[in-house]
């Protein structure tokens, strides 16, 4: 099953209101046991980085709470709901602004630009390289 965890590029678009969407930067931890995972996202727009709450994955869904870290009036959480597609290289699903009086929508799409295992396999063989260079000396 794939998970969650590397990194994201994307765009979030709104249902109405907004007619250009936003792009955005994810990276997302590994998944834990309970299917809980952390992470943080940067928009392209002026509200900059926030990170997720309550993230959690189960099969191929994925739930998080995007709560950003400038506090300013009236900037709300943003509630997100997803499904992993294309054996987890895609992430497509809706989002909604956590208690918004306007019912403030819309649907989001990333792709994965890297992959948590991937790294970590790739740091696993470059540590084998090193201890047998170190001992061929």
């Amino acid at each position: 099953m794939a998970t969650v965890a590397g990194g994201w590029l994307g765009e979030y678009h709104f249902d109405s209101g907004f007619p250009e969407p936003c792009g955005f930067e994810a990276t997302f931890s590994a998944v834990g046991p309970d299917g809980m995972f952390h992470g943080t996202i940067l928009d392209d727009g002026p509200l900059g980085e926030a990170v997720l709450h309550h993230a959690r994955q189960v099969g191929d869904e994925v739930i998080f709470t995007k709560v950003y870290r400038q506090k300013r009036r009236g900037l709300l959480p943003v509630r997100y709901e997803g499904r992993l597609l294309n054996d987890g290289k895609l992430l497509r699903g809706k989002w909604a602004i956590v208690h918004s009086r306007y019912g403030t929508t819309g649907w989001w799409e990333a792709r994965r630009t890297w992959d948590a295992l991937e790294v970590g396999l790739a740091d696993e063989e470059a540590e084998v390289q090193q201890r047998e260079l170190v001992t061929a000396r």
